[in-house]
């Protein structure tokens, strides 16, 4: 590629031969465009959507006899799963949280309740991110894709 040059003066233009290299800009803008992709893909994959009732907030206005409250609270001891007013504690396995029989219990639940779509999680403070996380999953792969957080302490169980 070669450039010409005026300089504004008696000889007309002055013939300035330089070769502009691009691949290296292509290369860095090809990287960023696939950088990009990636990490729009990735931030979708991880996300896992729940809600969280703040205080003062109202909640749905069903009436109290209609609605079927389903709350697993997760403790040092393992899971507690609150149906109603029924409760059916899942301790550990060992060291473990026994997240096989969680989801069997969970199946059976929503198995008996069908239109059932919601369910609440509550945790105490040292339970670790990845139980809590682990919990959410096993409440999605039971058919329950509209999962509330709320703490353990305030949940009034």
């Amino acid at each position: 590629m070669s450039v010409s040059v005026d300089d504004g003066g008696k000889g007309g233009k002055k013939s300035v031969n330089a070769d502009l290299n691009l691949v290296p800009y292509i290369d860095l803008l090809t990287c960023m465009v696939a950088f990009l992709l990636i990490t729009a893909v990735w931030s979708q994959l991880a996300r896992l959507e729940a809600h969280q009732k703040g205080q003062g907030q109202a909640g749905e206005d069903t009436p109290p006899e209609k609605q079927f409250k389903l709350v697993v609270v997760v403790n040092d001891e393992g899971f507690n799963v609150v149906a109603d007013q029924d409760q059916q504690p899942l301790p550990k396995k060992g060291t473990e949280y026994d997240y096989e029989k969680l989801a069997s219990e969970l199946k059976k639940l929503k198995d008996s309740h069908p239109d059932k779509t919601d369910i609440q999680i509550a945790s105490e403070d040292q339970i670790k991110f990845e139980i809590l996380v682990r919990t959410m999953d096993t409440a999605l792969t039971a058919r329950f894709p509209d999962l509330s957080l709320i703490d353990a302490g305030g949940a009034g169980i």
